[in-house]
């Protein structure tokens, strides 16, 4: 059934203040990256590029970053020494370190789970420029099918990168990664970590933090009339199910389209926001490209709002991670990302009634108190979509008598 976005003006253009660019299945190849690569190339000598990121395996912008420097760019990149797949960034780091020398950073953490997993791109010339949002430099050339098996092929799949030109939100973002290049001021107890930056209509919010409960607090009061669309690749039980599962009890509207593996988005998770009447779809591409964006767009009455950035739904990012959320009330920003959900959703939806008419694993989805459960097997596309951690399909439920058991988990969780 065709689902009616949140209403609002249509989506134009956005400014050239904030611009959104989108990876996917629909847009070319490595557009995300080929992105990233021009502004490299852009930089005049004198500028500076500074990047934190998580999974980095692309040679070739490593390639283009160490050319930049040797004419004449100062260029400063921090990236996770040992992400979940630990060894993956080693190949660049190699290189990095030999062509960028003490440009390099490599964050190290005692703490086993904390992860550097912001991503900025910022440049200063020849104008000031920063990108924020979901997107890994993580695929390469000659492309290892294993290693995109593991962690997604982003340079294909949905990923979102916001695009900042106003000279202040570029020198807020800046400044949040040189420090972290420094390792200054970025501790959970940090005032400048803690201190929302406000900029008209956006906000900015650093992870680790004492308050790391944001989006939930965005959601607590929501009821009937009110409506959530969220593109979100991983979620866990916590605080935003919670918020999430109070708010359609209460009345609201809310949609989920998230990652097909359970490793991301457990089946617990979309059988609880099942049950409560969450409509709940896994994005399931036959070639297994990932929906890695993290984005929410909600109406609050007659308050439109968007939150995107790095950040999962999850404990990691929540409690340990190093991550960047933004929050935005541009009417030009909440409506292109709230088109882009439909976008999404309704490919999730053509993918998984596709594959059910040629017969793929698909073609035995059903959701089982929410839980999507994958039967049937056909061609080589279902032999990538039957690994043991997909489930495919939507999830529609009822709402049950009684509390739900995810009320009180806010209580435990720093909300």
């Amino acid at each position: 059934m065709p689902v009616a976005p949140i209403a609002g003006p249509p989506a134009p253009a956005v400014a050239a203040a904030a611009e959104l660019h989108f990876g996917g299945p629909d847009r070319p190849a490595r557009v995300l990256r080929d992105l990233l690569l021009a502004r490299i190339e852009a930089a005049p000598p004198g500028s500076e590029i500074l990047w934190v990121t998580y999974y980095f395996r692309d040679r070739g912008l490593a390639q283009a970053l160490t050319a930049a420097q040797r004419r004449g760019v100062r260029v400063r990149v921090v990236l996770d020494a040992r992400p979940r797949r630990a060894d993956i960034n080693g190949p660049v780091i190699a290189w990095l370190r030999a062509g960028l020398g003490e440009g390099l950073r490599v964050h190290r953490s005692p703490v086993a789970g904390l992860r550097l997993h912001t991503k900025i791109y910022a440049f200063s010339g020849p104008a000031p420029v920063a990108f924020l949002g979901s997107f890994n430099p993580s695929g390469d050339e000659p492309e290892d099918p294993g290693v995109l098996e593991d962690i997604g092929d982003q340079d294909r799949g949905h990923n979102l990168l916001v695009e900042y030109r106003d000279p202040a939100t570029v020198e807020a973002v800046r400044l949040q990664a040189a420090r972290i290049w420094g390792q200054r001021d970025v501790s959970r107890f940090s005032l400048w970590q803690n201190r929302p930056v406000r900029l008209g209509a956006t906000t900015l919010y650093f992870f680790p933090r004492l308050r790391p409960g944001v989006v939930e607090r965005g959601l607590s009061r929501l009821g009937p009339g009110d409506h959530v669309r969220a593109a979100v690749s991983h979620v866990e039980r916590g605080p935003f199910t919670a918020r999430l599962t109070e708010a359609a009890r209460r009345g609201a509207r809310v949609e989920l389209v998230v990652h097909d593996t359970r490793r991301r988005v457990p089946d617990p998770v979309v059988a609880g926001l099942s049950r409560a009447g969450v409509v709940v779809r896994r994005y399931c591409h036959p070639d297994g490209l990932p929906m890695h964006a993290k984005f929410v767009v909600v109406r609050d009455g007659a308050q439109r709002t968007a939150w995107f950035g790095s950040l999962n739904y999850n404990a990691n990012s929540r409690f340990l991670n190093h991550e960047i959320l933004l929050r935005s009330t541009d009417a030009r920003v909440v409506s292109g990302l709230d088109a882009r959900f439909g976008q999404i959703s309704a490919e999730a939806v053509r993918l998984t009634a596709g594959a059910r008419t040629a017969r793929t694993p698909f073609a035995s989805a059903k959701a089982d108190s929410g839980v999507i459960r994958v039967s049937g097997r056909s061609g080589p596309a279902a032999v990538r979509a039957l690994a043991p951690d997909r489930a495919c399909g939507e999830a529609r439920g009822r709402i049950p008598r009684g509390r739900s058991p995810w009320i009180s988990s806010g209580m435990i969780w720093g909300m």
